[in-house]
């Protein structure tokens, strides 16, 4: 993705086991399907068809569409979700946003009381006093200046489900707009997930700070040197991964026939294998989840042990 800007090649038939099913550690974005359209009509072809498909998605405080005004105007357009660092710290000295950075960790330390449905709970009780107190931004980061083994990051899809379906909940929805800045997130399957549960932009910093490790190591500058790779500095770097993960969830859309991401944010257009009913109506509510599975303690356990130093 760093140095040609593509997508990798995978094949054509998923036979691995489910993650439910599996027997090695998977992500939590493993245990959603994307759903899609078998027919379109008409077809999308994100190649062919591009001037009518957009990845514009507005930042900010969204009011009656029906009552015109220029107060309706006062958002933050974004040309995609995807955010680099500096477009990040943008967004957080933006005085009309009133951003507000929400840490997502959890507390080892707590015990019982510090279980993860409670840190979920207090999450969303942060963004509901975020907004009401004027933030039209939330920014939920699990970015840490230093590694506490005893505060190990929440799931972000799981955080950023949780304030969504709260704000819908409590009638906030439409007063802020939820950016997520996580390390959890690198492919496009992941960034399409994060957007359908109700995320309007992500900020993958570590994946920036691969492509940029990537591109400064011997083993690269030295197939560069010899042609066996094109030539590409830090920024194309970063900008090939920024391409192909738009790329990616342009082809994502079009599968279920949709033309405007503004239209796939907050739609849950998945289908769940392996969640328990308890974490679907927190973060994941009205998503087709049939088997059940994991509960909050068991994902606990699963993803989120103590780090070994």
């Amino acid at each position: 993705m760093a140095s040609q800007g593509k997508e990798p090649t995978f094949c054509m038939g998923d036979d691995i086991p489910l993650a439910i099913l599996s027997q090695k550690p998977h992500m939590l974005y493993d245990y959603f399907k994307q759903r899609f359209a078998q027919v379109t009509n008409p077809a999308i072809d994100p190649l062919r068809e591009g001037l009518v498909m957009s990845l514009e998605i507005n930042i900010g405080k969204r009011r009656n569409i029906l009552e015109v005004g220029p107060e309706n105007a006062s958002q933050v357009i974004l040309s995609s979700p995807v955010l680099n660092e500096g477009e990040l710290e943008s967004l957080l000295n933006d005085p009309s946003l009133k951003p507000q950075v929400l840490p997502t960790f959890f507390d080892i330390r707590k015990g019982v009381d510090g279980s993860l449905e409670k840190t979920l709970n207090k999450l969303c009780e942060a963004a509901d006093e975020a907004v009401r107190n004027g933030s039209q931004l939330l920014v939920l980061s699990d970015r840490s200046d230093a590694l506490e083994p005893t505060r190990p990051a929440v799931p972000i899809l799981l955080a950023v489900g949780a304030v969504h379906q709260h704000l819908i909940q409590n009638g906030l929805r439409m007063s802020a707009s939820i950016v997520a800045d996580t390390a959890q997130c690198f492919s496009t399957h992941q960034f399409a997930c994060l957007v359908g549960f109700g995320a309007s932009a992500i900020c993958p910093y570590l994946a920036l700070e691969t492509c940029r490790q990537w591109r400064l190591s011997n083993k690269t500058v030295n197939l560069m040197r010899n042609g066996k790779m094109p030539t590409v500095t830090i920024e194309q770097a970063q900008k090939n991964f920024c391409k192909a993960v738009k790329s990616g969830l342009l082809k994502i859309l079009s599968k279920m026939g949709i033309s405007l991401l503004s239209s796939y944010c907050g739609a849950q257009i998945f289908e769940i294998y392996g969640l328990g009913k308890e974490i679907v109506d927190l973060s994941f509510c009205g998503s087709v989840s049939k088997i059940g599975g994991l509960t909050f303690d068991e994902v606990r356990k699963t993803y989120m042990k103590p780090l070994v130093l």
